[in-house]
Formats: structure tokens, C-alpha cells, sequence
């Protein structure tokens, strides 16, 4: 029987995760202040989101030479191409600078502008969040589904804010104040890319932030729509890649949560 290609380059995908995390927690006491640059006053970068980068994109380009690059740390940008592969090396660098044990590596692959194939690794847990279009989502090999809470007042959200903190942030307390007052619980993790696996996984039942970049949100993205969940941006529409504004949740919470965003962002 013919395996799948999609499955094979999952599990290349995998493999290559795993080396890629090997490599970040070896230097994880390694990274002094002075390895450390700030793109802006909430965004850092060390030479270990780089160098992660670097092991990527060479080992993309082993298997799909023909392929573009969308890339945080701009290895390498060629996105006029059939197949695009987007690339957060390290989601989380402020979390992995500072030892707190939350942060990832994210990789899609776009084919004709959409993303097929995803995987988010949780690099100090070493699992491995993955998808495929039309097949599937899984947790190592454990399939994956959103939860089934199905009251905001039980629910779980998570959220972040945008690295301009001028950016519509009247608007963002207003949302986290809602959640607070009627959600079960809300927390800010530091990894877009997680926050979306964990939606796909069921550990938490909302996750909603503004402003995110493609290489952000590509792969959780995808947990999330395999894992049947609900995945819009903030008009309730499908342009998040563009917009960069992400509301991930179950189907059942999704209605609820979108009026209170748009309540919050009138014109979003």
C-alpha cells in the first residue's frame, strides 16, 4: 500500500521538530543578556530563534527545493511560489528567554494560498500537534477535538495583546473585562501557536487575539479546523491570515463570543 505523501512529510515534519527543540533546550542556559536584541519594545529575539531558523528552512529546501519561505526572522522570504512554507522558529522567544516553560516551533506548508499541512511542537513537552488538511488533527497520534463546554460561564479563554500596546486597546480591556465577568477563567500563555493547538486539544475552549502575523496563526489555524472547531476572524468571517485577528473556540461558543467582540470592536 502506497503511503500517503501528506503523512510523510508530517513525519519528516516531526523528526525535524524534535531536532530543532533539542537544539533550544540545550541553549536554553546558555542565552545571556547580551545575545538578546529587542525588534520592539514587546517583541525579542535571540540568536537561538536564528540559528532554529536556519535548521528549517535547509532541511524545507533538502525536500522542496522549488519552495518559498515566509519566515519570522527572515532567513529566507520567497512567497510568490505554489508551495509556501511559513515558519515561526521559536513562538514564545520572551517565555523561552525568561525559562518559562511555555513556547513552540510552528510550521505550515501553503499550497495555491492555502495551508494544507501543519504542525506546532511543544518544545520542553515534546509533543507534537499536527494536521492535514481533510484528514485530520492529532496530538502525537492521538486524534484531536475541541472541547464540548458548551456555557461561557464554564468556559476557559485564552488571549494576548498586540505588540503595539496603542493598538485598539481600549477595545481589548473591554473584552478582557467581559471574559472575566463571565467566563470561568482567562489566561495569557505567550504562544499564539500553542494557544491554537490547545483549542484543537480541548485544554481550553477559547482563544482570541488581534494583530497576530501569518507565521503566528498558520498551522494552529489548521488544529483548529481539523479538530472540528470553530475558526473565524473577528467579523465572523474566514480572513484571518490577512487580518491577523483570530477567534478559535467550539462551535458551541463561537456565536457568544463573536457578539461580545463585535460589541467590543465595532469595526473589526
Amino acid at each position: 500500500m502506497a503511503i500517503n505523501p501528506k503523512i510523510e512529510l508530517r513525519n519528516f515534519l516531526v523528526n525535524l521538530c524534535k531536532d530543532v527543540s533539542i537544539y533550544m533546550r540545550a541553549e536554553l542556559e546558555k542565552v545571556q543578556a547580551d545575545d538578546i536584541e529587542e525588534k520592539e519594545l514587546n517583541s525579542l529575539v535571540s540568536y537561538v530563534d536564528k540559528e532554529a531558523e536556519k535548521m528549517i528552512v535547509a532541511a524545507l529546501k533538502g525536500i522542496t527545493p522549488d519552495a518559498g519561505f515566509l519566515t519570522e526572522e527572515d532567513t529566507k522570504n520567497e512567497i510568490n511560489k505554489p508551495l509556501v512554507w511559513i515558519i515561526d522558529p521559536l513562538d514564545g522567544t520572551t517565555n523561552y528567554l525568561r525559562k518559562i516553560p511555555h513556547f513552540s516551533t510552528s510550521i505550515a506548508m501553503m499550497e495555491d494560498g492555502v495551508v494544507t499541512l501543519g504542525i506546532v511542537y511543544e518544545t520542553m513537552q515534546d509533543t507534537a500537534y499536527t494536521a492535514i488538511k481533510g484528514q485530520g488533527a492529532w496530538r502525537n497520534d492521538s486524534p484531536l477535538h475541541v472541547s464540548k463546554i458548551d456555557k461561557l460561564s464554564e468556559a476557559i479563554v485564552v488571549t494576548g495583546f498586540p505588540y503595539k500596546r496603542d493598538k485598539n486597546m481600549e477595545a481589548n480591556f473591554d473584552l478582557l473585562k467581559f471574559c472575566v465577568l463571565n467566563c470561568r477563567g482567562i489566561r495569557r500563555l505567550g504562544s499564539a501557536a500553542l494557544d491554537l493547538a490547545y483549542v484543537a486539544d480541548g485544554k481550553i475552549d477559547i482563544y482570541y487575539e488581534s494583530s497576530l502575523n501569518i507565521w503566528d496563526i498558520a498551522a494552529g489555524i489548521l488544529l483548529v479546523q481539523e479538530a472540528k472547531g470553530a475558526m473565524t476572524d473577528f467579523s465572523g468571517e474566514f480572513d484571518f491570515l490577512e487580518s491577523g485577528n483570530v477567534l478559535a473556540c467550539n462551535p458551541a461558543l463561537h456565536k457568544p463570543m463573536l457578539e461580545a467582540i463585535s460589541q467590543a470592536y465595532p469595526k473589526a
